[in-house]
């Protein structure tokens, strides 16, 4: 059965564990830490959180996955490719402090070299390996991988690669995401809930409900391809829609959408291959 988390990026504002809080007080089964900086956000963790707060965290609430996006794991720079692939790692490591196994990454700008994004790529599903970890990567709107083929051909090239599945990115890219579901859904290890409308030239990230996607038949499709596991609000509406709303508002209306889409999935049985 999926279960419900949220993202804690739109929570930027609150102290880490605050903003876990939050997360439980308005009954997500699970959280997902931001470990990114974004030009509209501070991440709320990083490879310097004590081990009392990674305690705290997972105490409050389980952990689905770690946001570690980097932009450098195929930069030609060979110091700044070490350092994104390094602080993976130290990802990797906090979420075997909190319980969760899984860490996902983003491809990068379309400077980025995808011979060396595939070799920086391999490491880290090694190092993951080694740790109990999946690590999984992200196609991304007008990144180097934002396409279902895109993201495929990264999968044939980096065995033990998972794909962390947001729609809303191949929405705009591909323009529908049924195809992708069906493409990538047996290397999907976690989903990201956000809606879409646009193109690639001109694109919004729409509050739930408000942009094109198909959530229901989406999950549906991930579901026969065999995945089972939390599918998490990411809200970015606030930044590429202008939504107003705060806090509280997005949580509880955001859960009672996820809630009744979950809802409509489950009345369809899974029929894994």
């Amino acid at each position: 059965m999926m279960r419900t988390g949220f993202h804690t990026a739109f929570l930027h504002e609150y102290p880490v564990l605050d903003a876990v809080r939050l997360v439980a007080d308005h009954g997500y089964d699970y959280v997902e830490l931001n470990a990114e900086t974004m030009p509209w956000c501070t991440p709320h963790i990083t490879p310097q959180t004590d081990a009392r707060v990674r305690r705290e965290i997972a105490e409050i609430l389980p952990v689905s996955s770690i946001s570690a996006h980097h932009a450098d794991y195929g930069n030609a720079d060979p110091d700044l490719r070490a350092k994104a692939v390094q602080f993976t790692q130290d990802m990797m490591d906090f979420a075997v402090d909190v319980g969760t196994d899984i860490v996902h990454v983003i491809p990068g700008e379309h400077s980025t070299s995808i011979p060396l994004l595939v070799d920086s790529l391999r490491r880290g599903v090694d190092a993951a390996a080694q740790r109990g970890v999946t690590l999984a990567l992200e196609p991304i709107v007008n990144q180097v991988i934002g396409t279902a083929d895109q993201t495929a051909a990264v999968l044939a090239q980096v065995p033990g690669l998972a794909v962390s599945f947001d729609a809303s990115h191949l929405q705009v890219m591909d323009g529908e995401v049924a195809r992708g579901a069906q493409l990538l859904g047996k290397h999907v290890a976690h989903v990201a809930l956000k809606d879409a409308s646009g193109d690639p030239l001109a694109w919004r990230f729409d509050p739930l409900g408000d942009g094109v996607i198909d959530f229901v038949a989406m999950l549906q499709t991930l579901q026969r391809a065999g995945f089972d596991g939390v599918v998490s609000v990411e809200h970015e509406s606030h930044v590429f829609a202008d939504d107003m709303r705060g806090p509280e508002q997005v949580l509880a209306e955001s859960k009672t959408f996820l809630d009744d889409v979950l809802r409509q999935v489950a009345q369809v049985p899974a029929e894994t291959h």
